[in-house]
């Protein structure tokens, strides 16, 4: 027996240590996850489970808001198409205008008709999709390094919202099934995983709790921690030529409307690279709405969107203005205008002479061209008076007023041209 029992209890010794060895790597990439590690060849904090484990989603599936899709349509706004209620009596559009780090970011605000927020957006800022290895020696050893390389861009972003971190969970398996279930996961498996985890932390904000990833559109959800109780955040990734674009949306998970807005965008949003052609696009389907359209939301949301993508022409900004203040109780759309053109002009751009704001300088200019207009005015009053006394002729009349036409006309030409392009207002 001894001899039978020696040789045996060996044998199970060396088994149960190939089996540790086995082990040890999951063992080490689990504490990883939920406790950190610090050596020479990894160093990473603790990961919340939120972090860990990311889901797959069809957007398509949402349903969108029942009984009013007629009233929505498809709009370009800066990089992203989606729908608006454009023509929808049941909500209001606040333009949303912010500067931040010298960055300028649009979006908007619905309400329903009692002036409740109901859903919100914000354009972010672009960034380029970089994933690294920082200091992390074990993604630089050759074999790891390797496998990691041989991922394409489009799985990588795929991952980084999507795969799941964790190991299988073996609760009501048998220890063999466990352990065939956790070997089909190789070493190199474990490697990119924590590769993955690592950009996460880098690439994510620390307050996400859901990550998400739709592979029909290619589009990245993360669900972030609300500041108020009733709040849905999320923000929408896309990528494209290597850049990240993305925007923030914010539902009222206590409204069904609210949450039915949400889908229906969600539903139909997709990337679309900004261009100023789109602009001419819309600034068409403008001019080609009533006027009475033209001084009220709709004309307003059209402008808007064709702004987002020429962001350089000051001109809308005039036009959203002075049209918008020709219309009825229009101060709510008229106000980010207001703030956004006080900041970037130093003065509103209000045609009202009660409502303008302005700063020391621009106030100067203008009181500046007010009396340099007067004095012309007083000028070429004071010369047709005098020339009028003076012709010995009526012949020398005729020739002097023939005279002042074609430099009026040369005059007009040379504005024409100066202004090529300017948006009409008429």
């Amino acid at each position: 027996m001894k001899k039978i029992l020696k040789p045996t209890i060996l044998i199970g010794l060396i088994i149960s240590a190939i089996i540790l060895i086995m082990l040890a790597p999951y063992h080490i990439y689990t504490l990883t996850l939920t406790e950190g590690v610090n050596t020479n060849f990894l160093k990473m904090k603790s990961s919340k489970r939120e972090l860990l484990d990311g889901e797959l989603v069809n957007l398509k599936t949402f349903s969108g808001i029942e009984g009013g899709e007629e009233l929505f349509s498809l709009f370009h706004f800066s990089n992203f198409v989606s729908s608006f209620p454009i023509n929808n009596p049941l909500y209001s559009m606040i333009p949303s205008i912010k500067i931040e780090q010298q960055r300028l970011k649009l979006g908007a605000v619905f309400q329903d008709s009692k002036g409740r927020e109901l859903f919100s957006f914000m354009s972010e800022r672009t960034t380029a999709f970089e994933m690294t290895e920082g200091e992390q020696k074990i993604f630089r050893l050759p074999y790891f390094k390797n496998y990691i390389n041989k991922k394409t861009i489009e799985e990588v972003w795929r991952d980084i919202f999507s795969k799941k971190l964790s190991l299988p969970a073996n609760t009501g398996k048998s220890f063999v099934e466990s352990l065939s279930k956790l070997t089909e996961i190789s070493y190199s498996d474990l490697v990119y995983n924590l590769y993955i985890l690592y950009n996460r932390h880098l690439f994510f904000p620390k307050n996400v709790v859901k990550l998400q990833f739709d592979e029909n559109k290619s589009i990245g959800i993360i669900e972030l921690r609300p500041d108020q109780d009733d709040n849905k955040i999320e923000q929408i990734y896309f990528i494209n030529n290597g850049f990240v674009y993305s925007f923030t949306i914010v539902t009222k998970i206590k409204s069904a409307a609210s949450i039915a807005f949400r889908a229906n965008v969600l539903r139909n949003i997709k990337f679309k690279l900004s261009s100023p052609d789109s602009a001419i696009a819309l600034y068409a389907q403008y001019k080609n709405i009533t006027y009475k359209n033209r001084i009220d939301q709709q004309g307003m949301i059209y402008l808007y969107l064709a702004w987002s993508h020429d962001l350089n022409n000051s001109n809308f900004m005039r036009v959203i203005i002075e049209f918008l203040e020709r219309g009825k109780d229009n101060y709510k759309f008229l106000q980010p205008f207001y703030a956004y053109s006080l900041k970037k002009f130093g003065t509103n751009l209000s045609t009202d002479k009660t409502k303008i704001l302005e700063n020391a300088e621009q106030r100067l200019k203008r009181n500046m061209k007010v009396e340099l207009d007067e004095e012309i005015t007083q000028t070429a009053a004071e010369k047709n008076t005098k020339a009028d006394t003076n012709f010995n002729t009526p012949e020398e009349k005729i020739k002097y007023n023939l005279d002042r036409a074609k430099e009026r006309q040369k005059n007009n030409q040379d504005s024409s041209v100066e202004n090529k392009g300017v948006l009409s207002i008429e």
